[in-house]
């Protein structure tokens, strides 16, 4: 084996040809001296995803990013074993739902110092993730959890809207979807999984408990995304932004899909869950997901643009003013969104750049621009209104 190729950083990306890890692989493809191992149940799955990512190189000794396919079940019971089998620099966890998940692939990680990082979304997994801070100090590893659309672009955008305020009171967020694009079922479990469920809003100051699925409304963005309806989800912003933006008075997140008759199926779906059934009947939830999942892929209308907002209100100049700042994903391309903080933030853990041991959320931990930079070769587009402008 050539100097080079032992000299390559590995990284491991589990769920690696799913939805997202697919899509965080390609783009560090552009890494040189990086070895990218795609990891799940599938071997076959696997391999075809490295062996179309993999570029010819000009040279045997070619420092381009190289790739293998692996059968790897982040369940077993010697996960532990295996990655330190395998001599890598860093973990990216895309095998998601995460609302279910414990923390053994993290600690797997801690134990053999290996840097890990995930685009987790759910609140419990991403706002607990510090209870492992003290391990991963002690084993010189960093832990990254939420290192996707919530709340690592969400916390970015908010930095660079509060910027213009003595003081943010208000946050709305709001994320509208494509409806023609593919969608990975793990992510429509996630959804289905979360409906009814109690979930805690921020309203003059209070908390208010609501219900992921419920508060049916409508958003605007930018054309061609247009007018949406979107409800209430528990993400982690809602717990977070309170703790690291003390004073906010209203804070909200909404999502939803297209077309209505979907969301209202949604909505309708909310209501179900929150029926007290007799101890006898299953779950219906997980069923729904699957057919929600088979829906979705063949409904028709629809369309392939989706998008992002976030809007914030406060003081500014001794008054008070609003700003909002929006990225829609055109033309199919709206999934390379999650992926690009995860790929940006794989970057600065490669190559060490600023990033302490410790286990947190991916909460401000970049900016907005080393985010943006990711999406650059896509059909992505944002704008931003500021008070002044």
């Amino acid at each position: 084996m050539s100097s080079l190729k032992m000299l390559r950083k590995r990284v491991l990306i589990l769920g690696g040809y799913g939805t997202f890890g697919s899509r965080i692989a390609e783009m560090l493809s552009d890494e040189p001296d990086l070895h990218i191992i795609l990891a799940g149940h599938d071997r076959f799955k696997a391999e075809l995803l490295a062996n179309r990512l993999q570029k010819p190189p000009a040279d045997p000794d070619s420092s381009a990013c190289t790739f293998e396919g692996l059968r790897l079940d982040h369940h077993s019971v010697n996960l532990a074993a295996q990655l330190k089998a395998l001599n890598l620099d860093l973990l990216i966890h895309c095998a998601g739902p995460f609302q279910r998940q414990d923390y053994h692939v993290p600690e797997a990680c801690i134990a053999n110092g290996i840097h890990y990082l995930d685009i987790a979304d759910a609140t419990g997994f991403v706002g607990n993730i510090a209870s492992l801070d003290q391990s991963a100090i002690e084993s010189g590893a960093a832990v990254i959890s939420g290192a996707s659309s919530l709340p690592a672009l969400s916390s970015a955008v908010l930095k660079v809207l509060s910027a213009s305020f003595s003081h943010i009171e208000d946050v709305d967020i709001s994320i509208a979807p494509a409806h023609r694009i593919s969608r990975g079922l793990a992510t429509v479990r996630a959804g289905f999984e979360s409906l009814g469920k109690t979930l805690t809003l921020t309203r003059d100051g209070q908390p208010v408990a609501s219900y992921a699925g419920g508060d049916l409304r409508k958003v605007t963005l930018g054309h061609p995304v247009g007018k949406r309806l979107v409800c209430n989800f528990d993400v982690p912003d809602l717990k977070l932004a309170p703790e690291h933006m003390p004073g906010i008075r209203n804070l909200h997140f909404g999502t939803g899909v297209q077309p209505r008759p979907l969301q209202w199926g949604l909505a309708l779906c909310a209501r179900l869950a929150r029926i007290r059934r007799p101890a006898f009947l299953p779950d219906p939830l997980p069923y729904l997901a699957r057919l929600g999942h088979w829906l979705a892929a063949r409904w028709p209308g629809g369309s392939n643009h989706g998008g992002m907002l976030i809007e914030v209100g406060g003081q500014w100049k001794g008054h008070r003013a609003h700003a909002r700042w929006q990225i829609l994903g055109l033309n199919g391309d709206g999934p390379w969104i999650p992926a690009a903080p995860a790929a940006a933030m794989a970057r600065k853990l490669i190559h060490s750049k600023r990033v302490a041991a410790g286990a947190r959320p991916c909460w401000q931990l970049l900016s907005l621009d080393e985010i943006l930079r990711e999406l650059a070769p896509y059909s992505v587009v944002t704008s931003v209104e500021l008070p002044d402008s």
